[in-house]
């Protein structure tokens, strides 16, 4: 009586141990599929973003040399690489600018990167703009009739427009600023429409 009873334990440990071992495998092949599923779905959105056009606010300009910047080049122009200089509870941050002999302006989507310093006038940052290649910006189906020269540039600091007159400093630019914005001025003109491509309509 005892062998049987220890032969039906032994036999049904074995099967449990079987089920358990089947449970266990059904449940990696299981993560292996979710796994697999993940991977071609990131590789798939990475495809699908590819080939999306670029999207406004893409691009950036160097203004010094009249060219593009590279978008894989932006983040570091820009300095805007995290490191661990100034960590938040163990994450990387982006530290403090060093460069402080370059101004960052957005202009209809794009930076525009160029030497400024604040204690340039409006006209001058205006000017060192427009050689570098600002007209590019200009929407040929626009609303208005788009610049023709730095006189046509409005820059903005903080919500206040910089007439070309007074100095940078006067307006609290600081050195190396990065969050500028240059306008076409006809665009700022009290019932001035916005160009018809822009999210303004959507």
């Amino acid at each position: 009586g005892g062998q049987e009873c220890g032969g039906k334990r032994r036999a049904g440990g074995d099967r449990r141990r079987r089920e358990n071992e089947n449970r266990v495998e059904r449940e990696r092949k299981v993560a292996v599929t979710m796994a697999s599923t993940e991977v071609a779905k990131v590789a798939e959105d990475k495809n699908a973003a590819a080939a999306a056009p670029v999207s406004l606010g893409k691009g950036a300009w160097d203004c010094d040399n009249n060219c593009e910047i590279p978008p894989d080049k932006e983040a570091e122009v820009f300095e805007e690489i995290a490191t661990m200089d100034f960590p938040y509870e163990g994450i990387p941050t982006i530290p403090p600018r060093k460069n402080m002999t370059h101004l960052a302006f957005f202009c209809n989507g794009c930076r525009y990167r160029v030497e400024a310093y604040p204690d340039w006038t409006g006209e001058q940052v205006a000017k060192a703009l427009w050689r570098g290649g600002i007209e590019r910006a200009n929407n040929p189906n626009g609303n208005t009739p788009g610049m023709k020269g730095p006189e046509d540039i409005a820059l903005i600091y903080a919500g206040q427009v910089i007439p070309h007159t007074k100095k940078l400093e006067d307006f609290n630019v600081p050195p190396g600023c990065k969050v500028l914005i240059a306008i076409e001025k006809a665009k700022l003109q009290p019932g001035a429409k916005p160009d018809p491509d822009s999210a303004y309509w959507n």
